[in-house]
């Protein structure tokens, strides 16, 4: 997807590599000091990083993960779908009231059983993706 850099990115990659830079700071005597990198992003080097797992455990779930299915979620934003349907069969397209309440609930369930199919993928894709491959197994 991504071609070859341009001439421009290239001049300008290759001028990172022209300077030397050395990370250092003064003490209280004017003495310079050289500091490791992660000294300046403010963590001590004794300190450990949290593991990847744990990390990943205080995160909040990301936008889009999808939720256990409930039938609270379901009635909300079935509910208001189906509303619409109905209001625009029963206003707009003039279809008979009793048709227009039927699409109205229906949506009700459907939504439940959609957002249920989406986190049982969900869950399946996770799953997948904490097992390890096995030795020996081609990526594709």
């Amino acid at each position: 997807m991504w071609g070859m850099p341009t001439r421009k990115q290239r001049s300008r990659r290759a001028k990172t590599f022209r300077h030397e830079y050395a990370l250092v700071k003064t003490d209280e005597e004017g003495n310079e000091v050289e500091v490791s990198a992660s000294e300046l992003r403010g963590k001590s080097p004794d300190e450990k990083e949290q593991p990847k797992a744990a990390a990943k455990a205080t995160a909040k779930p990301r936008r889009g993960t999808p939720q256990p299915p409930s039938w609270e979620r379901a009635l909300k934003r079935g509910g208001l779908t189906g509303l619409a349907l109905a209001l625009l069969l029963a206003f707009v397209l003039h279809g008979p009231p009793i048709l227009a309440l039927v699409y109205g609930v229906l949506f009700i369930p459907l939504t439940y059983w959609m957002d249920g199919l989406a986190y049982r993928w969900y869950q399946k894709r996770e799953a997948k993706m904490s097992t390890p491959a096995p030795r020996g197994a081609k990526k594709r």
